[in-house]
């Protein structure tokens, strides 16, 4: 069986339903197909015993974003703020106010004070970041507005806007060099650099670390889970007319005659097509087909890259159901908290001795294994969500859902899997995360646990269906093989198949869920525009 549709988006989780619902209120016709029995991706929620869990992100940070993208598509979602919270051992304060910087100075003198100097130049650059990035995503951005209802805007406020964004983005240039090498040339202390730099990607670029901070105070939970996003958006793109296609996973894609397959054999022809899932699934399952032998070379010489490359550190995530009001959270910290238990940091414990646990993987020592994660677990950097902080019904009365979750290699535990320890290997670390809380910040968390459960790198690979279960696209430990970052986002969404664009988490480095949309309004911007001329 064949279907024909004029614009086709494989994958329905935020990009994909933001590009099919911008194109389905300019009165485009949209089939999404998507191989999961539910929309989102990571952006995702699910309730247990009634509790509410956030499967992926657990939090929409820089609203700016997105808020917009919600009133363009008309769709009304209440997001309440969700605030946050920092925290070393003992010393927590909330990130929510223009002096929240001051305070996470402070700390860091009291925890470091033989560090007073290099404490202050490393706050004086996430100072200067947080103006920078006002000017990126701030109320002045132009960014998801249209140029024929904001006249006004277009010949006031964007002039200066200009101007601002030309001295942004020579600095952002200067900045794009990994975060460990730029840190290192402004901070002597090791566990010093680790605490302001552990919980990112291995060499983020150093303009997103250091500008992160500005984004604590814009920090939002819609009521409901983050799930409520993608139902928001999946419910008003068929109210407009067009169509979503659960349960289908595409396995073969014929660019040259335009003709996608799925598992079932059902074929699907498109006049354009923008592909919003995994982009390493799109390269190796594309047939060149009878295109000119240059562009044929073209669209291989991209397959290679692409397949070549690798995704960046995924999560391993730790859920909690716990017996404790939420007041007793609410005492310690905001709903979004990132927490480290000690001030020493990760160091080696995450570098060189995992490093030499994977080279040396055929010989292990599941005892030395075992050490190593019990300190990994100790030092780290958690993520930490209580989402019935923001939203009372989201845990039964006088009870509290908890998610934790730190970064992880996807490589160790496919490996661990393979060899038939992953259940002894699960319960390990569930111990160690839930000792390392308890022992810390939660001093009655171990003995009010009504239920735990986890999730780790293979199960997002596995679930959401991404490349080494990645959360943010592409590794930064390598040249990222699409050439298109935060200062020239169109270009991303183009690539060398014709009528093929993309859009997500693999289009723009680093990726969030800002990115994700303002890749997919791009795509569906560029795709409107050649359909309608």
């Amino acid at each position: 069986m064949r279907k024909h549709n004029k614009i086709i988006i494989v994958g329905a989780g935020i990009s994909g339903l933001t590009a099919a619902t911008s194109l389905a209120v300019k009165n485009h016709n949209v089939l999404v197909l998507e191989k999961n029995e539910t929309c989102g991706g990571l952006v995702n929620s699910f309730k247990r015993d009634g509790f509410l869990f956030d499967g992926g992100i657990r939090a929409v940070e820089n609203a700016g974003m997105v808020k917009p993208m919600l009133e363009e598509l008309k769709i009304d979602l209440p997001l309440l703020q969700s605030k946050v919270s920092l925290g070393i051992e003992d010393k927590i304060f909330s990130a929510t106010n223009e002096d929240s910087l001051l305070q996470y100075e402070t700390i860091l003198k009291e925890l470091y004070p033989n560090s007073i100097k290099d404490v202050e130049r490393v706050i004086k650059v996430i100072a200067k970041f947080d103006i920078y990035m006002q000017v990126l995503f701030g109320n002045s951005s132009p960014f998801f507005k249209d140029a024929k209802r904001n006249l006004k805007y277009y010949f006031t406020t964007f002039p200066v806007w200009i101007i601002r964004f030309l001295i942004t983005t020579v600095a952002v240039v200067r900045m794009q060099m990994p975060m460990e090498k730029f840190l290192n040339k402004i901070i002597k202390n090791d566990s010093l650099r680790d605490i302001i730099s552990q919980h990112f990607f291995k060499k983020t670029p150093a303009f997103f670390a250091m500008s992160y901070f500005s984004l604590y105070p814009d920090y939002y939970y819609p009521k409901g889970g983050v799930k409520s996003i993608p139902e928001a958006l999946s419910k008003r793109l068929l109210e407009l007319g067009s169509e979503i296609k659960t349960n289908t996973e595409i396995v073969k894609l014929d660019a040259f005659n335009k003709v996608l397959v799925d598992s079932k054999n059902n074929e699907y022809t498109y006049e354009k097509l923008i592909w919003c899932a995994d982009m390493k699934l799109l390269y190796k399952m594309i047939i060149p087909g009878d295109f000119p032998i240059k562009l044929q070379n073209k669209i291989n010489k991209e397959k290679d890259l692409i397949l070549a490359s690798k995704g960046a550190e995924s999560v391993f995530t730790l859920f909690l159901a716990i017996d404790l009001p939420p007041k007793y959270f609410s005492s310690i910290s905001e709903a979004h908290f990132f927490y480290t238990p000690s001030r020493k940091g990760l160091k080696e414990t995450h570098l060189s001795k995992l490093t030499n646990i994977l080279d040396n993987w055929e010989n292990l020592d599941r005892d030395y294994f075992y050490s190593w994660l019990k300190d990994f677990c100790d030092l780290n950097t958690y993520e930490i969500s209580i989402p019935v902080l923001t939203d009372e019904n989201a845990a039964p009365s006088g009870k509290s859902g908890l998610i934790a979750s730190f970064l992880f290699d996807y490589e160790l535990t496919k490996r661990i899997e393979k060899d038939g320890w992953y259940d002894e290997f699960e319960n390990k670390i569930r111990e160690f995360m839930i000792e390392a809380l308890n022992n810390s910040v939660y001093s009655k968390l171990k003995e009010n646990i009504i239920f735990s459960f986890t999730a780790s790198p293979l199960s997002i690979a596995n679930k959401v269906g991404c490349s080494e279960g990645a959360i943010v696209g592409w590794s930064f430990e390598q040249k990222v093989p699409i050439s298109a970052g935060m200062l020239n986002m169109k270009k991303a969404v183009l690539t060398s198949i014709p009528d093929l664009y993309r859009a997500g988490q693999w289009t723009v480095s680093p990726a969030g869920l800002p990115t994700c949309i303002m890749t997919a309004r791009m795509a569906s911007e560029l795709v409107d525009k050649e359909i309608t001329g």
